[in-house]
């Protein structure tokens, strides 16, 4: 549903030669347009089963829906409000972005590397966090629906989403009362995880339990180290002593081989390992193609695939994103 003028997205740079947005395609395939003024958007609220509102767009076009309002007039109905900071708190209703979400929900103290300035995680991880946990939430209350008849509200912040993505921190946090800070491509858990330098570039290497990192001292030789008490286990890997020794055995191994000889040797150990793809190769990958994560339509507009890889329902991307008013047809 857009303003007479269409969503702001539309306009978002860069834009294409025909003057569409790629952003705008690549958020909107498979939806339909309708231009819609107050009244009408009430109406079609009343035969809906779910809405998604979002604190800036109600903003821009002056319409008011509280709480109150949604379940007095519409009590079946499952409304999902995405807003900066919540509908409770201080800062509820304030203005606020991606970067904000990240940089006050703990991401920006907890990114890059020790030493440098603070700076944000590259993808949009609060806002896409939101909304995966919003049709998370959406689904739970359809389900109770199902039995009480009522609808719900769900308040959904991207502060919140931001914050939960902290469990790796969190829980160090909580047991030491040390503040966690950036380990740039570490992990604070469990080692070694890191990206090592090969003879061409770089190899990721994340180890994720005990059996890993014996199979990984097999592969370098080394299987005399498995019982070795500096880091036989992963709460000595992870140690101040333990992780320099670690990586130091890493880099050596790795030190004479290319990217491509060293994941291939990992990963015909059971060591999990990859290289650090560009945007243009990863477009190129087999694997990614075969996953079909990038859609073509019209012989040039291209949107992201679906995620969703299953078996009864599989998710589809069947349409482009609709030109403004395209569906008008539909009745509110």
């Amino acid at each position: 549903m857009e303003p007479p003028e269409g969503d702001r997205l539309r306009r978002q740079p860069p834009n294409a030669a025909d003057g569409t947005s790629p952003t705008f395609q690549n958020l909107n395939a498979n939806k339909e347009s309708i231009v819609v003024d107050d009244a009408a958007l009430r109406a079609l609220i009343g035969k809906a089963d779910i809405l998604l509102t979002d604190q800036t767009t109600l903003g821009d076009r002056g319409i008011e829906l509280t709480d109150d309002d949604v379940e007095a007039r519409y009590p079946s109905l499952v409304a999902c409000h995405f807003s900066p900071f919540g509908r409770s708190g201080a800062l509820a209703g304030r203005p606020g972005g991606e970067l904000i979400a990240q940089a006050m929900g703990g991401i920006v103290a907890t990114t890059g590397h020790p030493g440098e300035l603070p700076h944000r995680a590259g993808p949009p991880l609060a806002s896409h966090n939101a909304a995966l946990l919003g049709g998370a939430a959406i689904l739970s209350a359809l389900y109770d629906k199902e039995e009480s008849g009522k609808g719900a509200i769900i308040d959904l912040a991207l502060y919140d989403a931001s914050v939960s993505l902290l469990y790796t921190f969190l829980p160090a946090y909580f047991l030491s009362g040390k503040t966690p800070g950036p380990m740039g491509n570490k992990h604070m858990m469990v080692a070694p995880w890191d990206n090592y330098p090969t003879k061409d570039g770089w190899v990721i290497v994340c180890v994720a339990n005990d059996r890993q990192w014996h199979d990984f001292l097999r592969l370098m030789g080394k299987a005399d180290l498995i019982d070795d008490p500096r880091f036989a286990e992963n709460d000595e890997r992870v140690s101040e002593i333990g992780r320099p020794l670690v990586d130091g055995l890493v880099i050596d191994y790795l030190a004479d081989k290319t990217t491509d000889e060293a994941i291939a040797l990992l990963r015909e150990h059971n060591v999990p390992a990859g290289p650090i793809y560009d945007v243009p190769t990863l477009m190129e990958n087999p694997q990614f193609r075969a996953r079909e994560m990038v859609q073509t339509f019209g012989g040039s507009a291209r949107t992201a695939g679906s995620i969703f890889k299953m078996s009864e329902t599989p998710g589809r991307v069947h349409s482009a994103a609709p030109a403004l008013g395209r569906h008008a047809e539909i009745e509110p």
